[in-house]
């Protein structure tokens, strides 16, 4: 298998990873808030420890092809960038930061579903909402860079960059939710539900265009003269 294929497989995890996710999804049983009464908390989790834990198993195997993702679009951005690819190491570090604030999130939910009803407290429900909301603040840092790289030195199409720029926009509102005991934003809001899959909207045809482009596109040509790519100017 060649470099290019390599490259390719790499763009198509984020696909992968979305699979993931919408799979996890169908496993959604609502949720709990640490304001919720005791008994309503053993309730919920009692009746959907199974469902709970299978939804971390799937994100988890996500955030595993997520970090291949990650990899792959810091390398197709740094092609487009030039230079020392500062918004481009800036992408991958935010990004990895969100999968490992992900994965500490799934950590206390798969606590929560294989501890044992009556040794439940809401100081864990808690905690597993917090570093969910905290792993926004990352992602939307990512995308914003994202949106930079893609206006500034078109590593992809325009509107795909302006999508970037509106789903860094929404998780930039969803990582208040930390903070908001109750509302449209507070964990399971009617409003966190809606923003959530706006990082997919960029996700899915970002990682087509970058199938499509690996090894024939514009960062490619850029890399295989050694010139650096020229900003596009306001």
């Amino acid at each position: 298998m060649n470099e290019t294929t390599w490259e390719r497989w790499g763009a198509a995890s984020g696909l992968i990873a979305v699979a993931a996710g919408a799979a996890a999804v169908l496993f959604e049983r609502g949720g709990v808030s640490p304001d919720d009464p005791a008994e309503e908390i053993v309730r919920f989790f009692a009746a959907n420890a199974s469902a709970q834990l299978m939804q971390s198993v799937l994100f988890v195997i996500g955030a595993a092809a997520l970090l291949w993702f990650i990899a792959s679009l810091r390398a197709f951005l740094a092609a487009a960038e030039g230079g020392t690819a500062r918004l481009s190491t800036l992408v991958f570090g935010a990004g990895i930061t969100q999968i490992v604030l992900n994965l500490m999130a799934q950590a206390f939910q798969i606590g929560a579903a294989t501890t044992p009803p009556e040794q439940m407290t809401a100081g864990l429900v808690a905690m597993m909402n917090a570093t969910f909301a905290l792993a926004n603040v990352p992602l939307a840092v990512m995308l914003a860079a994202v949106a930079a790289v893609s206006l500034r030195y078109r590593a992809f199409p325009r509107w795909l960059g302006w999508l970037a720029a509106a789903a860094a926009i929404a998780y930039t509102l969803l990582s208040v939710s930390v903070a908001a005991g109750d509302g449209p934003l507070a964990p399971g809001g009617a409003l966190s539900y809606a923003l959530y899959p706006a990082v997919v909207l960029w996700q899915v045809p970002a990682a087509i265009i970058m199938i499509m482009r690996i090894g024939r596109g514009a960062g490619a040509e850029h890399t295989a003269t050694g010139l650096s790519p020229t900003p596009e100017t306001p």
